[in-house]
């Protein structure tokens, strides 16, 4: 079924935001009620991190696999990593969350390649040359990213008294493991395509 933008927020979308709303309420009024205390910066935040994946996800129309992986991970890098303070008490935590915003990045770098090129791939789709540039150009828009919020960081904690960085180290560890993440997906999407099975979103095209 084509997606348009009066059906963006499906019934099943609905609930999946709602949960996440409620999910990043309780654990804000948790984190407030222990020795935890999270800035109101970090939870107004979270709440940033909800509008922004809505944002993204209806101007480019994202599918309901990406949508719901994208509520996930807002969910444990913002409420649970920043609110709960995860990223600090529990060890390789940041590098985890990191290197699966490699691959989520990675997945919506190769749906853009397919929005931008829809018209070219209605002739190329099925060759191997374009799949190439379309895992080629997720792997960059992914690792490009990683470094983006690396600035995105460093611009909070400078403007907001933040302290989501935590040194050279941590900054540049956390960029290699988003780009891990981002060479899994080009590695996997490589074998795919030497194997004959990797396809374009025909949804895409209409």
């Amino acid at each position: 079924m084509k997606q348009n933008h009066k059906t963006f927020l499906t019934r099943k979308r609905w609930i999946g935001l709602i949960v996440l709303i409620l999910a990043t309420i309780f654990t804000a009024i948790y984190a407030c009620k222990t020795n935890i205390d999270p800035a109101p910066a970090t939870i107004a935040g979270s709440f940033g991190s909800i509008a922004a994946l809505l944002l993204i996800s209806y101007i480019l129309k994202v599918r309901d696999d990406l949508f719901f992986c994208g509520l996930l991970f807002v969910y444990f890098a913002s409420p649970v990593g920043s609110v709960l303070n995860l990223y600090r008490s529990v060890d390789l935590y940041d590098k985890v969350v990191h290197f699966f915003s490699g691959l989520l990045l990675a997945s919506l770098g190769a749906m853009i390649m397919s929005v931008l090129l829809k018209h070219a791939v209605q002739t190329i789709k099925k060759t191997k040359v374009y799949l190439f540039a379309e895992a080629t150009f997720a792997f960059f828009f992914s690792s490009a990213f990683a470094g983006i919020w690396e600035i995105f960081e460093f611009t909070a904690d400078r403007l907001a008294g933040g302290d989501m960085q935590r040194g050279m180290v941590d900054t540049v560890t956390d960029i290699i493991a988003g780009n891990l993440g981002a060479l899994t997906y080009f590695l996997i999407f490589t074998v795919l395509i030497l194997a004959g099975k990797a396809r374009v979103d025909d949804k895409l095209l209409n």
